[in-house]
């Protein structure tokens, strides 16, 4: 049993956190850019597989309480190598998360800059995550209260000038509507993608049975609403304009209150408490791959604040890495594939699991399997093959290490 524990809301607060990251300040313009006015169908589809996958995860979570999401779950219901493959996709996918967040936080708050800024926040992260979770908790609440009060604020100021509709923006109809709405349900996918963040944290919740799925429903549901108001006010504001800028929430507020500093600073809080909340989820599963002699062993060790401060500070380093060489787009497409792929495997370890431990049907997570698969490959052959080779990379090398461990 961990020293600490969260409670309800601490869970709530860094399910929040996750999905209201720097995604959201990007990911409309580049979904509008492949979708146009099917905007609103490529966010309802996101919302539907991230609602399908969180059923899974809820489903998973009442029955095991050990930290790791669906890589402790499919050890139970399938086996020790998909096991290992959800494991992986989930932590390098999510390296690539904590990456994409970085970029992000970059263009919006130190544009003329070069990247050593968004490391030092990823230092500075990575400290306050090894200092336990309790701590992790408190600062995500506090990072969420500000930028859920930013968001409601946005919304309500956009929505009361909604007489001022940009018909323009609705008229904008992509060639291949089917392949931009896939596309566009992918990209808006990484903005909804931290729904489940607090259920690798496993049994460092209190009571994790039922306070997990509570909490993955609460904050899911709270960030569906907000971000279709987001995506109309979005589109209400700013028109075909939302295709061209990189920074589109602090294009609008700008022109709806006049200043220019508020959503940089926001973004850079959003941005601080989303990584913060990704960095506890990773390293946590990686510690839990370690203790299977998944991962090397060094992964599993922790401090006494029962912190996996190794897996911290590697994986901390392999995002600053990333950060400093990757394009946004296709740092997201590959975060997108690889966390797809891991809830996929979740999906079919619901499958697995006996009658008697469901609680939706199956045919829910074959739908919301299919889904995964169809949105994982819409990226484009370029992003499919990389991420498939990297994943594939990993399970032969492991293959090759255990056929040299004496037995």
């Amino acid at each position: 049993m961990p020293k600490t524990q969260l409670g309800l809301g601490g869970a709530i607060a860094i399910g929040l956190a996750s999905m209201l990251g720097a995604g959201v300040f990007v990911v409309f313009a580049s979904a509008y850019r492949v979708s146009g006015n099917l905007i609103f169908v490529s966010i309802a589809l996101a919302a539907l597989v991230a609602i399908l996958n969180s059923a899974a995860i809820y489903q998973l979570a009442k029955q095991i309480d050990r930290p790791g999401g669906v890589y402790a779950y499919s050890r139970v219901y399938l086996n020790n190598s998909w096991s290992f493959l959800s494991g992986f996709a989930f932590v390098f996918g999510k390296i690539a998360s904590i990456a994409a967040i970085a970029i992000v936080f970059q263009k919006y708050v130190f544009p003329q800059v070069a990247f050593w800024p968004s490391s030092a926040a990823i230092a500075i992260l990575t400290l306050v995550n090894v200092l336990g979770i309790n701590r992790t908790a408190l600062v995500a609440t506090f990072l969420s209260i500000i930028t859920v009060g930013f968001f409601l604020t946005f919304s309500t100021m956009g929505l009361a000038n909604s007489e001022n509709l940009a018909a323009e923006a609705f008229a904008v109809i992509p060639e291949d509507p089917l392949t931009s709405v896939l596309v566009g349900a992918g990209v808006v996918f990484f903005a909804f993608a931290g729904y489940a963040r607090v259920a690798t944290l496993g049994n460092e919740v209190r009571d994790s049975k039922r306070n997990i799925p509570r909490a993955i429903v609460i904050s899911l549901g709270f960030v569906l609403v907000l971000y279709l108001a987001l995506a109309w006010v979005l589109l209400n504001g700013l028109g075909e304009k939302l295709q061209l800028t990189e920074t589109p929430v602090a294009h609008l507020f700008q022109t709806l209150s006049g200043n220019r500093w508020i959503t940089p600073m926001v973004a850079a809080v959003a941005s601080l408490g989303s990584m913060l909340a990704l960095l506890a989820g990773v390293s946590r599963t990686a510690a839990s791959m370690a203790e299977d002699s998944e991962l090397p062993s060094v992964f599993k060790l922790r401090n006494r604040f029962n912190a996996p401060w190794v897996a911290e500070v590697i994986i901390a380093a392999g995002a600053i890495l990333l950060a400093s060489i990757g394009e946004i787009f296709w740092v997201i497409g590959f975060s997108s594939f690889s966390v797809l792929f891991y809830y996929a495997v979740g999906h079919v370890t619901a499958i697995a699991q006996p009658q008697a431990h469901r609680l939706v049907p199956r045919w829910l997570n074959i739908l919301g399997l299919a889904l995964c698969l169809a949105l994982a490959l819409s990226f484009g052959i370029a992003t499919f093959a990389i991420s498939v080779g990297i994943v594939g990379a990993a399970f032969t090398i492991r293959w090759l290490w255990r056929r040299q461990r004496p037995r």
